[in-house]
């Protein structure tokens, strides 16, 4: 731990401590300061008397009764413009002019590993469960894949709740969960899990199609994917036995202007497949264009319950059928799809493997119906 002071402190016979927060940022705004209530983190407006706004536009001050909050542990978690994350353990008599002057910062999550953020929202309570007992497998087995085929994920972009989920996933739950609101948390969840089950998909189907090792992306003598939402680059392309050199990625975006699919359903509906697999080496997504060959697969990948998704059949799922015909088009639902539903897809032409997860006989299943 470091230990950083600025020389003053809050004006101790004042009976109302003011804390500043910088709000609507998200995980690049903050600090979040929680109170250590036994085992909770307990956030800061629960002891609040009073919520003003701040000096800036962007910023409001919560007023705290001192005496609520003296002898016990604060935590603030602030986060960069980039994303980048700091944890600051502090007391109250620490604060001046909304922030606190006279801090430890950790430099990790040893301290507080035992420690959980309190909750409100059963929903939320729910994805936790889920996410520890699917996605965190997922991010494992992705894992051993890439020690196994010698190569990492590298995450480009705006990825860092992403990284720190591969990474530190006990690290990502402090640092998402950091945020104030239950629904901010849930959307940021969501959004790691979508990115977690796509990967772990990509890596599913290049063990179908037997990839023996990847060629692209290399640096420094090493190999990587780039995980990038819309990248001009492809993800990665592996060598086949049967197929020779393949080319994959995930959330694939055709051009930077084309990715809507308003022309279809009458509203603005982002255009980029979730997994895209074409045989042959193209390093960007222009020459794959530019080649006007065929996409032989496209994977769509669903990790919420049906009834979430359901509508997007016809907003997403068939107009992507239309517009980019592709040789094959699988579907991948982590959740059981009806029966009716799956006749209907079948019927058109898209192949439906549900109850997609870890450890899950589904798994053959994808392997047998990816054929190129």
């Amino acid at each position: 731990m470091n230990v950083q002071e600025v020389e003053g402190g809050e004006d101790m016979s004042s009976p109302v401590t003011r804390i500043r927060e910088e709000v609507g940022r998200g995980t690049r705004g903050g600090p979040y300061v929680y109170v250590v209530e036994g085992s909770e983190l307990v956030y800061i407006s629960e002891y609040s008397i009073r919520k003003l706004p701040g000096k800036f536009e962007d910023e409001v001050v919560y007023e705290v009764p001192r005496e609520k909050l003296i002898g016990k542990p604060l935590y603030c978690f602030d986060f960069s413009r980039s994303g980048g994350r700091f944890i600051m353990k502090c007391k109250i008599e620490d604060f001046e002019d909304g922030l606190p002057r006279k801090y430890e910062l950790l430099t990790g999550v040893h301290e507080i590993r035992n420690l959980k953020f309190r909750i409100k929202d059963p929903a939320l309570a729910s994805l936790l469960s889920e996410f520890n007992e699917l996605f965190i497998p997922m991010i494992n087995e992705v894992k051993d894949y890439e020690s196994m085929l010698n190569f990492k994920c590298w995450f480009m972009g705006h990825q860092a709740r992403l990284e720190e989920a591969f990474r530190d996933p006990e690290l990502h739950y402090f640092t998402f969960m950091s945020l104030p609101k239950d629904e901010s948390r849930i959307r940021s969840l969501r959004v790691t899990r979508r990115w977690i089950y796509q990967i772990w998909i990509l890596k599913l189907v290049c063990e179908a199609l037997k990839v023996s090792k990847f060629i692209y992306h290399s640096y420094d003598g090493g190999v990587y994917w780039w995980i990038e939402q819309g990248s001009e680059f492809s993800t990665c392309i592996g060598e086949t036995p049967h197929y020779g050199n393949v080319s994959f990625w995930i959330e694939f975006q055709s051009s930077k202007v084309a990715h809507m699919l308003g022309m279809f359903v009458g509203r603005h509906v982002p255009i980029r497949p979730d997994i895209v697999v074409v045989r042959g080496c193209y390093k960007t997504t222009k020459d794959f264009v530019d080649s006007k060959k065929a996409i032989d697969v496209i994977v769509e990948c669903k990790e919420n319950p049906f009834i979430e998704w359901r509508n997007e059949i016809d907003s997403q799922i068939l107009p992507y059928l239309h517009s980019f015909k592709p040789r094959l088009f699988i579907l991948a639902s982590l959740q059981p799809v009806p029966s009716d539903v799956k006749e209907y897809l079948e019927r058109q032409g898209i192949k439906v493997v549900d109850n997609l997860r870890p450890r899950s006989s589904s798994i053959g299943l994808l392997h047998e119906v990816l054929r190129l």
